[in-house]
């Protein structure tokens, strides 16, 4: 099968997310199909990562994209456009072209759109398959933000995307062939606003051969770590709600522990949690996997957000003992006091903290399980088959060539 991946940031390096989902996706679905690779990139800088995605793809072509991101332009969308800023400001007349070109050129059989930001460009493939993975419900991440967010402009601006965003995927959701998100939790959300959509569940993946235990690496003094890209909104409030809600009850017990907030692009509210002793505030770490070893206890205080959390399974992957929110363990296998400790308010939270700290084995034991867990269910070759399933359902061999099972037009 030929399958062209469209994504709106070049999946390599994969430090975020986002980039590593659709790196590992890109990586594993190459083995057994012939793919290409359209991106957008930002800068020229951007180009010297072609080799790696090369190794797998048998093309790749970029489109370069100035991103809209102040302000003004943000207030533009609010007041003048009827789509989601985050459908908006990846849109590019070249990248259009360009995508209407290789469909033909290279006799495509299906286009894997990898997030919500390129799904504005579903028109310009109308005779082909489309599979859109958004990874998750970005309407439902919208809608929870809006219950969080204290500072009343950003509550505005979010109320405004989100009200967008419901609109978009009760309207775009349905001209895909097939949609696939990471959770039950998303699908369902999703299935509300289209009923008559075609949407499976796919888990989210971990490499546990990059990610391994490395407990010779572990503090002696106790430490936590919280880890993301820090000016996403949820990773915001969640390092925000630990710092002031749960640090204060955990070093009632253990004055000692330190906090490590480890990822990239904090805000200045953040940035301002790092006080030279107990929180250390790191910016974009090159290598995770140092600091991931480094902590105690990882902690995954989500209090907003939506989809599958790939922080718990890279911290199972290295046998890290784990405490979370209900809503962090969304479309994970999680089971409380097995793989983790799940506790949802702050009291809770601190004492979940304070019991692995002080108790060796049951740390370890949670490890080991998370680990087990990780490699049994989430595998990328996983991943990569139950994906494969969805491609063999849209697409069908007839003779040499291939039509849609699903496929609506536009």
């Amino acid at each position: 099968m030929k399958i062209l991946f469209l994504t709106h940031t070049f999946p390599y390096p994969p430090h975020d997310g986002m980039r590593s989902t659709c790196y590992q996706l890109i990586k594993h679905v190459s083995q057994r199909h012939e793919t290409v690779l359209l991106s957008l990139i930002e800068s020229e800088e951007e180009k010297r990562h072609l080799p790696e995605i090369s190794r797998w793809c048998k093309k790749v072509e970029v489109v370069r994209h100035s991103i809209p991101r102040s302000p003004g332009q943000r207030l533009g969308n609010i007041l003048f456009d009827s789509d989601p800023f985050c459908v908006t400001q990846f849109f590019s007349p070249q990248f259009e072209s360009r995508l209407k070109e290789i469909v033909l050129r290279e006799k495509i059989d299906l286009v894997h759109f990898l997030s919500v930001n390129v799904s504005g460009y579903l028109p310009a493939v109308e005779k082909v398959p489309a599979l859109f993975f958004p990874h998750d419900s970005v309407s439902m991440q919208f809608y929870r933000n809006v219950q969080r967010e204290s500072n009343l402009l950003r509550k505005i601006y979010m109320f405004a995307q989100w009200k967008k965003m419901k609109r978009f995927e009760e309207t775009r959701i349905p001209r895909f062939s097939q949609t696939v998100v990471v959770s039950e939790v998303d699908r369902r959300w999703l299935l509300e606003l289209c009923p008559q959509s075609d949407i499976s569940v796919i888990p989210g993946g971990v490499d546990c051969d990059y990610f391994k235990p490395q407990p010779e690496l572990e503090d002696k003094t106790p430490s936590v770590l919280f880890r993301g890209v820090m000016n996403f909104p949820p990773n915001r409030d969640a390092a925000l709600y630990f710092q002031d809600k749960v640090m204060p009850l955990v070093l009632r017990e253990l004055p000692d522990l330190c906090y490590y907030i480890v990822g990239g692009q904090p805000t200045s509210e953040v940035q301002n949690l790092s006080d030279g002793t107990r929180t250390k505030v790191t910016g974009f770490v090159e290598d995770m996997r140092p600091w991931m070893a480094k902590a105690t206890v990882h902690v995954c205080p989500m209090q907003s957000g939506s989809g599958m959390k790939n922080k718990i399974l890279e911290a199972w992957a290295m046998e890290k003992a784990v405490v979370a929110t209900s809503l962090a363990c969304d479309g994970i296998q999680v089971e409380h006091g097995k793989n983790v400790l799940v506790a949802d308010n702050p009291k809770d939270f601190a004492r979940a903290i304070v019991r692995l700290v002080k108790d060796r084995d049951l740390r370890e034991s949670l490890g080991r399980n998370g680990r087990q867990m990780a490699i049994k269910n989430y595998s990328w070759d996983y991943v990569r088959s139950q994906f494969e399933k969805v491609y063999e359902k849209m697409v069908i061999p007839a003779g040499n060539s291939m039509k849609s099972v699903n496929s609506t037009a536009l």
